[in-house]
């Protein structure tokens, strides 16, 4: 049964897919864009429905008729599917077709892309266990069906979410956590093919479809792709096919494709806060071709339809469209200076930056030691092959796109964040850039620097392929039901014990209060939850919660009924909340051991702590 929902998620994906390609390629059918390959037309179909689709999404989220209006927008799109079928069928016939033709080195690297692909996407389909999914990649949206759509303070981490979010909320509010997490990957897919798409401008077939494969074995896609449950390489599909558009604009001066250029640049800026920069680099790359500022206008009202809504959402809420970073300007919320220090060393925004630190960034090279981890690897691909681009790089449109976007928006991501894992959109326009210069050593007569490259190439994806294995083979396992649910998540997802021993502890309690929570990964408690951590929390405001009563009060005019000690409370606020323990204020109902994940999951580290629930004193 495990396998047949894992199969049946990733089926249903594919026709969310479909039907986002016919959408959009209807509406692509109406503005007469057409673009120069079938393949290539049909990723900008995807993209454009997809877009169209998240804020439908949002519209409906805010209107509260989530789950009915998703039944009758997946069912308009079903009709306008078949309706547009025959003007989109013969392409889908022609990309279909040519999967199965060409030499056999192409066939053999297909096939390879293919096998990676399935088991990719069978991990991706096991129970959600990646630490920030279980904070609130997944959390936010769930909250959403279960308490409607309004702030969540005590998740701070919720304001970040973005239009990417609203294809897990869609999986979700259709009752299959399976089905967002088969989106998320979707994502990876598409990414793929449009570096695939990119690289062929440049180079044969055989090298775009390496590019593809290297692109999926870089480490910190894998990861991305198989059980981080983010939805960031939607932004690398988006990226990818903004500088592609953005290429075409010197030469076709079309209001429409003005508009698809900002559309494309919306969707990155409304996908997270440093999706911004990346859509700066494309508005910049974008006048830089087009020379107009009356077309320049067209993308930015393109952008902004696109991409607006996560910060307008946030405006309306806080007054600060980015919240909380622009609190001391915008805000109509007291700022909570612990937790806004809190969330800024989180993201990279507090750390301070140097040129020669900066200097690494456009080649995926620089190393945060503040956020050390295995999803910061990308891999050597891109530093070791840089200085062969001077054998390929042209004054062409879609180089100047490619190199403006890549360098900008490394630059501005390593000088307003630091954290190299945000330059993951960008990579297959670099990977692309950089296998075109070692494509380029096929005419030269260099046949020792030639053997190096493919050596390091064939090495890089023996390797990629073997860390894929490693790292998904347990996912796999409990995707196809050789692990129980049960099992997978107590051996891998962070936190997963101590949701249930509170779950069990408060079931059944009455559905009147809440249980403040201060371990970070509270996607699986079943039971009314607020956050706790005042690193990630609003309301609970160390400088405010400074004594006893202010705890009282606090817990009583948040209708908080529970609080959860495992082991301890975080340090800044333990003395009060010891002492309303020792007052007899918080009162203990039932307590225990847990065997919990400590650390990365992928280290197994498991270790035993004590878990006590509180009442509040009535």
């Amino acid at each position: 049964m495990a396998l047949i929902a894992s199969l049946g998620a990733l089926c249903a994906a594919g026709v969310f897919c479909f039907l986002a390609i016919t959408f959009g390629h209807r509406l692509l059918r109406f503005c007469r864009l057409d673009f120069d390959s079938d393949a290539q037309h049909l990723l900008f179909c995807a993209a454009l429905g997809f877009v169209i689709f998240e804020i439908g999404v949002f519209f409906l989220e805010v209107a509260g008729t989530l789950r009915s209006g998703l039944v009758l927008l997946l069912g308009a799109a079903v009709v306008i599917g078949i309706l547009e079928l025959r003007h989109a069928g013969p392409r889908f016939a022609v990309v279909v077709r040519n999967l199965f033709t060409g030499p056999v080195a192409e066939k053999l690297l297909l096939a390879t892309i293919f096998l990676v692909l399935a088991f990719a996407g069978i991990a991706a389909t096991a129970p959600l266990t990646g630490s920030d999914s279980l904070h609130y990649h997944f959390t936010a949206p769930l909250g959403v069906l279960r308490e409607g759509w309004h702030p969540n303070f005590f998740l701070l981490h919720s304001f970040l979410t973005g239009q990417g979010h609203l294809l897990i909320l869609t999986g979700l509010a259709l009752g299959s956590e399976k089905l967002s997490l088969a989106l998320v990957y979707l994502g990876g897919v598409l990414s793929a093919a449009a570096a695939a798409c990119l690289a062929r401008k440049w180079m044969s077939r055989t090298w775009a479809l390496l590019t593809a494969l290297t692109f999926l074995l870089t480490p910190v896609v894998f990861w991305q792709i198989t059980s981080a449950g983010a939805p960031d390489l939607w932004m690398a599909f988006f990226a990818t096919l903004g500088v592609l558009c953005v290429a075409r604009c010197k030469e076709d001066s079309r209001a429409a494709l003005a508009i698809l250029a900002g559309i494309l640049a919306g969707a990155l800026a409304g996908a997270k806060y440093t999706g911004c920069i990346l859509a700066a680099s494309l508005a910049l790359a974008f006048f830089w071709e087009a020379r107009s500022l009356r077309r320049l206008g067209l993308f930015f009202c393109g952008a902004l339809g696109a991409g607006i809504w996560p910060y307008a959402r946030n405006c309306v809420w806080t007054g600060d469209p980015v919240f909380p970073f622009l609190l001391h300007w915008f805000g109509r919320t007291e700022i909570n200076s612990y937790a806004l220090s809190g969330i800024q060393a989180d993201t990279g925004a507090a750390a301070a930056r140097n040129l020669w630190q900066l200097v690494w960034f456009p080649f995926f090279a620089n190393v945060d030691r503040l956020h050390f981890g295995f999803w910061q690897f990308f891999g050597p691909v891109c530093l070791i092959f840089a200085p062969l681009l001077f054998l390929s790089v042209r004054n062409t449109p879609l180089w100047r796109a490619a190199l403006i976007v890549w360098v900008a928006s490394s630059f501005g991501i390593g000088a307003t964040s630091g954290m190299t894992r945000f330059l993951l959109p960008i990579l297959p326009v670099a990977l692309a850039a950089v296998f075109a210069g070692v494509a380029a050593l096929r005419d030269k007569e260099w046949r020792i620097a030639r053997g190096i490259a493919y050596g390091s190439i064939g090495l890089f994806l023996m390797m990629g392929a073997a860390g894929l294995l490693l790292y998904g083979r347990r996912a796999v396992a409990a995707a196809v039901g050789l692990t129980s649910r049960e099992d997978y998540l107590l051996q891998r997802a962070p936190d997963y014990a101590k949701a249930e021993f509170v779950n069990g502890v408060l079931d059944g309690k009455g559905s009147t209060g809440r249980v403040l929570a201060f371990f970070r990964h509270v996607y699986y408690l079943r039971v009314p939850f607020a956050y706790g951590d005042p690193v990630a929390s609003w309301p609970v405001d160390p400088q405010r919660l400074n004594s006893p009563e202010a705890w009282k009060t606090f817990l009583q005019t948040q209708g908080i009924r529970w609080v959860v000690r495992a082991p301890d409370y975080p340090p800044t606020i333990a003395a009060r909340l010891q002492q309303l323990e020792l007052s007899g204020d918080l009162v203990p109902i039932a307590q225990g051991e847990v065997n919990s994940v400590e650390g990365m999951r992928i280290f197994g580290v498991h270790k035993t702590v004590s878990i006590v629930v509180l009442q509040v004193k009535d």
